[in-house]
């Protein structure tokens, strides 16, 4: 080999090798892969090919972690537990790489050793090298066969997708059949296209994202390859990266009738992360409206400042807003944000239904504040990340049976109408049937006559 060249098999071997530190820090240090993987990317300098590939280990690893788990258990006769964390996620990596990925036994078995020794923890090399031959003997078919053969249905489709329990029944609840749950499970466990939005005002004829790939719903939406935050118009602030899924939900919001003036005020009143309010500035600014978002971190408020100058530092329950005063609500609630697994690949093993339960509290504090500030004859969209019951349809049928004044309106007539959305008024989108983050948005109009 050219010695001026460098060697591909050791970019591959440190490509592992920072994916393995990731791991580790997510799971010592409570970190979110989505946030330490872009992190350490820009640390340490890869090429997009290298990139790619540590956050398909970091992301694949993450998410089938519960299956993995369950695959080197049965291969090292010991619970998972019992196995120091380091070697156990070397484990983990190479299980993903054998049973996802295909590598060939050889490259991934002697990666795991050498990661083993880099690390400092040589004296496992040989339970590593031992584990991980083992976990090659079988083709992941075979494993989940072996693993779920005498399960229960929603048991098996856990083991087999990575899912705790409780989000599988939960998903069941919502769509009544086991082979509709098995699609969003599957969507949930792939690499979602990346979405650029250019907002509103500014033209595609002065923007390089226009010879990209149309997005599936939205002409102003466009997929976008490579590291988006090198695009012009992500860092100009004329454009935003966004799944589809919220875009949608936004712009159904806008796109509703009220029967208030054509001065009114729109309300975005969990603003963060920004790119909601970015869209509703712009077309309430469009349409003669007034915008104003509220936000009660500083430190996101500031970052939305990037997007949109009329969002302030304040909390939605206790809003510093005149009652009855706002013509269109957004309220894109605080929520699990199980509708966004697919992007957050270790938010399926930290979410609990306590958890989700304790949500619903805050969520309805937030809706009843929302109440209180629209309009008679104004229109409160209510949007969250989830397709849990209890964060969606529940909510909504809590808020129409506590608050006569408020109207469910149909909000499909707003959507593309090829979507295929059921026949509810209100709108769940799915990842694995609309390609979009599984957004809710329940569209409510307040009874009475506007001043």
């Amino acid at each position: 080999m050219n010695k001026s060249q460098p060697d591909r098999r050791e970019f591959g071997f440190e490509s592992r090798n920072i994916a393995l530190n990731i791991l580790m820090t997510v799971e010592q240090e409570g970190g979110y892969a989505n946030l330490i993987t872009p992190q350490e990317l820009r640390k340490a300098k890869l090429e997009p090919r290298d990139s790619a590939f540590v956050t398909e280990l970091v992301y694949g690893t993450i998410r089938k972690r519960s299956l993995y788990d369950a695959i080197i258990e049965s291969a090292a006769a010991r619970k998972t537990s019992k196995i120091d964390l380091l070697p156990l996620n070397i484990l983990r990596l190479t299980a993903h790489q054998l049973l996802t990925l295909e590598t060939a036994r050889h490259a991934a078995v002697d990666t795991a050793v050498r990661l083993a020794v880099k690390n400092k923890h040589g004296s496992a090399s040989g339970f590593v090298n031992a584990v991980a031959r083992r976990i090659s003997e079988k083709s992941m078919r075979e494993w989940v066969h072996n693993l779920t053969q005498i399960l229960e249905p929603i048991d098996a489709l856990s083991i087999k997708f990575a899912h705790p329990r409780w989000i599988v029944e939960s998903y069941l609840a919502r769509l009544g059949n086991l082979e509709e749950v098995e699609r969003e499970l599957i969507a949930n466990n792939v690499n979602p296209l990346t979405t650029a939005v250019v907002y509103p005002g500014d033209e595609w004829s002065r923007s390089t994202l226009e010879a990209s790939q149309s997005a599936l719903w939205s002409a102003s939406c466009r997929y976008v390859e490579g590291n988006p935050e090198l695009l012009p118009e992500i860092r100009s602030g004329a454009a935003g990266i966004q799944d589809q899924g919220s875009f949608l939900v936004a712009q159904a919001l806008a796109r509703v009738p009220t029967e208030t003036s054509s001065d009114g005020l729109w309300l975005d009143m969990c603003a963060g992360p920004g790119g909601k309010a970015a869209l509703l500035d712009r077309w309430a600014t469009q349409s003669g409206n007034t915008f104003l978002g509220l936000e009660i971190s500083e430190h996101r408020a500031a970052l939305i400042n990037r997007v949109s100058r009329s969002v302030v530092v304040a909390d939605g329950v206790q809003p510093p807003i005149h009652r009855a005063s706002a013509e269109k609500i957004l309220l894109d609630a605080p929520c699990s944000g199980l509708g966004a697994l697919r992007r957050r690949p270790d938010a399926r093993h930290r979410k609990t239904r306590a958890g989700v339960i304790e949500l619903v509290q805050l969520q309805r504090s937030l809706l009843k504040s929302a109440i209180e500030l629209l309009t008679a004859g104004g229109v409160l969209g209510y949007v969250t990340c989830s397709p849990v019951i209890e964060e969606t349809e529940a909510n909504t049928a809590w808020l129409l049976e506590n608050f006569k004044e408020m109207e469910l309106i149909d909000a499909r007539p707003y959507f593309p109408s090829d979507m295929h959305l059921g026949e509810s008024f209100d709108v769940q989108l799915w990842p694995g049937k609309h390609n979009t983050d599984g957004m809710y948005l329940a569209l409510f109009k307040k009874l009475g006559k506007s001043s």
